[in-house]
C-alpha cells in the first residue's frame, strides 16, 4: 500500500470515527444512559482529532490548507456544541432527598433535553459541511501524483531534485542589443 492509499484509508477511518461520535451523542439526547467517557469532548482526545492534528494537518502546505482550516473550524464548533449538551446530562446536579437515598441520579428537565435536542440538531448540520469538507480534501489528495504526495506530506523516502540554477545574462555594450526600460522605449 502506497503512502497515498495509506491516508486516504486513513480519512475514511476518520470519517467513520467522526459518524460514531456524533450516533454516541444522538444516543445521549435520546434518553440512552451513555458513559461520559464514550464521547470525546476535546477535540485533540477524540479519534477524528488525533488524526486531525496528526495526519490531515500535514497537507496543510499544499493545496489543501484552506479546507483544512475550515474542517478545524468546524470540529471545534461541533465540540463546542457537545460541551453544552454534555452538562446537561452529567453535570453535577443537585439530588433530592429521595435520590440520594436510592442512588439514582437526577434526570434532565424538559427545558434542559429540549435544548439538547436543538444543539444536537446544529451538530448534524455541522457535521454534514465536514462530512462534505472531507470530501474535499479526498478530492484533492487524490488528485495527486505519488510523488508530489510524498513530498507535501513529508515522506522521506522521496527523493528532491535539487533546484534549478538560473543563468542571469550579463548586460550588453551593444548598443544594438540593449533593452531600454520606461515608457518612451528608446530615448
Amino acid at each position: 500500500m502506497t503512502n497515498k492509499e495509506k491516508s486516504i484509508h486513513n480519512l475514511h477511518q476518520a470519517r467513520t470515527t467522526h459518524i460514531r461520535w456524533v450516533n454516541a451523542i444522538k444516543l445521549l439526547v435520546s434518553g440512552i444512559e451513555t458513559s461520559p467517557d464514550a464521547i470525546a469532548l476535546s477535540p485533540t482526545d477524540s479519534q477524528f482529532g488525533k488524526w486531525f492534528y496528526d495526519e490531515a494537518m500535514l497537507f496543510s502546505l499544499g493545496t489543501s490548507r484552506m479546507v483544512l482550516e475550515e474542517i478545524e473550524e468546524l470540529l471545534l464548533t461541533l465540540h463546542d456544541k457537545y460541551m453544552k449538551i454534555y452538562p446537561i446530562y452529567y453535570g453535577q446536579k443537585k439530588k433530592t432527598l429521595i435520590s440520594g437515598l436510592l442512588g439514582s441520579k437526577s434526570k434532565a428537565s424538559e427545558y434542559e433535553i429540549e435544548l439538547s435536542l436543538r444543539y444536537y440538531e446544529e451538530i448534524i448540520t455541522l457535521s454534514d459541511k465536514l462530512k462534505h469538507k472531507l470530501r474535499i480534501l479526498e478530492s484533492q489528495l487524490m488528485s495527486l501524483g505519488e510523488e508530489k504526495f510524498d513530498l507535501i506530506a513529508g515522506f522521506t523516502n522521496v527523493e528532491v531534485p535539487a533546484p534549478c540554477e538560473l543563468k542571469i545574462p550579463e548586460p550588453s555594450n551593444n548598443d544594438e542589443e540593449a533593452y531600454y526600460y520606461g515608457t518612451r522605449g528608446r530615448g
